[in-house]
């Protein structure tokens, strides 16, 4: 019986992120592209004694399928588990968009709180604040993200799983916090699989929608995580 509400309880989160990933952009005509976006990881424990943990990340955007690079961001993140399943952190990325103009460089400040629970049935959620200081604006850009996401295992040992995710993000000038603006959503449907305790891999279907261009985009999306023991940066 337990089995079965768990199993039940997945299908219903799954479908509720799946009908707000769809609302956006239903909202207004938007142009459709492809892409393909990879994300490497690599995560440890920033002392074995304590809940502080770090990770870096490497992200890499292409259009037009993989003709066009668009977009390249390393990000590192310092995080601290502070109990319940909760975690703060703050981060650093630098990184470029590619346009038809040349490339835009840019910095961006993260501050972070997220929450996790659950066993079999991985319930996740994630707030995010962005300071972006991008080349060739005056003043900073102020973006909040939210993402919801739920993961349960598809095979009785639990190495794979389904994934479903979606994250709204909002927008606004740092001049005229008054003119905050839906920036896009992202709603992703895949599968993962454990490859070792700490390191999986993912790999699904992403729906990227964009209200500045007021284009969908239809992105293969494939990311993997690395556990890296304490011992090893030493």
């Amino acid at each position: 019986m337990a089995r079965r509400w768990k199993g039940a309880a997945a299908v219903l989160a799954a479908t509720v992120v799946v009908a707000l990933g769809m609302a956006a952009p239903a909202a207004g005509q938007a142009a459709t592209g492809q892409g393909v976006w990879t994300v490497v990881s690599m995560r440890g424990q920033v002392r074995a004694d304590a809940g502080w943990r770090w990770n870096a990340d490497s992200y890499v955007q292409s259009r037009d399928c993989v003709r066009t690079l668009d977009q390249v961001l390393e990000q590192v993140m310092v995080t601290r588990d502070v109990g319940r399943g909760v975690g703060v952190g703050i981060g650093y990325g630098v990184g470029a968009g590619f346009r038809d103009s040349g490339a835009v460089l840019e910095h961006r400040l993260t501050q972070q709180i997220a929450w996790s629970g659950g066993v079999h049935t991985r319930v996740s959620l994630k707030s995010l604040v962005e300071e972006r200081f991008i080349g060739g604006r005056d003043a900073m850009l102020l973006r909040a993200r939210q993402q919801v996401r739920v993961a349960w295992p598809l095979a009785a040992e639990g190495r794979m799983r389904g994934v479903v995710s979606e994250e709204v993000l909002v927008q606004a000038d740092a001049r005229a916090l008054t003119s905050f603006r839906l920036d896009g959503s992202r709603l992703f449907v895949g599968i993962g699989r454990t490859l070792k305790p700490g390191s999986a891999v993912e790999i699904g279907y992403l729906n990227a929608y964009s209200s500045a261009s007021r284009q969908s985009s239809h992105v293969l999306l494939a990311s993997l995580a690395v556990s890296v023991p304490q011992g090893a940066r030493r």
